[in-house]
């Protein structure tokens, strides 16, 4: 088991064409993003551009999650989603030609093939990591924190590690399911409304 923290100032960020992206964690480390050289990667963006066309990634599977203000998504000129915070992640292709329409703040995450993916709120205190379940021989899971003092405990293998994240903050677990068995992640925090979004990687 290996639980990694960034905080939100440690995090790096680059400008697109329409707006500003931060990578949270990207797979292999040190893997090259701009050259299109990686095998799964996690991020925020912030859309500025009132409408953006997405950057076209053939063969990679793409989910998309809006934290804060809205879009409407047309894939390929044909399948359009209105899109509203924290509500069900969208799946693409990341090789169709994608618009937006509207401003906001995303929650991304890309993978290649022979990566399965998925992505949700958190929306209760415990997150039961699932890489068991699926059979999978490595696992991974991002958490990105939406408040301040959010209390994440990760637990594999006989091992226990916690950490503490603020706004912004993202917390990276990974482990081997095979030899480690099942995990288990809680959250706890004392505000309202739902404290992290969480992305999840196996293979």
């Amino acid at each position: 088991m290996k639980v990694t923290v960034t905080r939100s100032n440690e995090l790096s960020r680059s400008r697109w064409s329409g707006g500003v992206t931060t990578q949270l964690a990207i797979w292999p480390e040190g893997a090259d993003y701009g050259a299109r050289r990686f095998d799964w990667r996690i991020s925020t963006a912030v859309v500025e551009d009132e409408k953006s066309v997405f950057t076209p990634l053939p063969g990679i599977r793409r989910l998309l999650m809006i934290l804060e203000g809205g879009i409407t998504v047309t894939h390929e000129g044909t399948r359009t989603l209105e899109m509203t915070p924290l509500s069900e992640a969208d799946e693409f292709d990341g090789g169709w030609e994608t618009v937006s329409v509207g401003r906001c703040v995303d929650f991304n995450l890309m993978t290649a093939a022979g990566y399965g993916g998925a992505m949700a709120a958190c929306t209760d205190g415990c997150c039961c990591a699932a890489g068991a379940a699926r059979g999978a021989s490595e696992y991974w899971r991002g958490i990105y924190a939406l408040c301040d003092g959010l209390a994440v405990k990760c637990s594999a293998g006989g091992e226990e590690r916690e950490a503490l994240l603020n706004k912004g903050d993202f917390l990276l677990f990974s482990y081997s399911p095979a030899a480690e068995g099942e995990a288990r992640i809680s959250l706890s925090h004392d505000g309202e409304g739902v404290p992290a979004v969480y992305a999840e990687v196996w293979r």
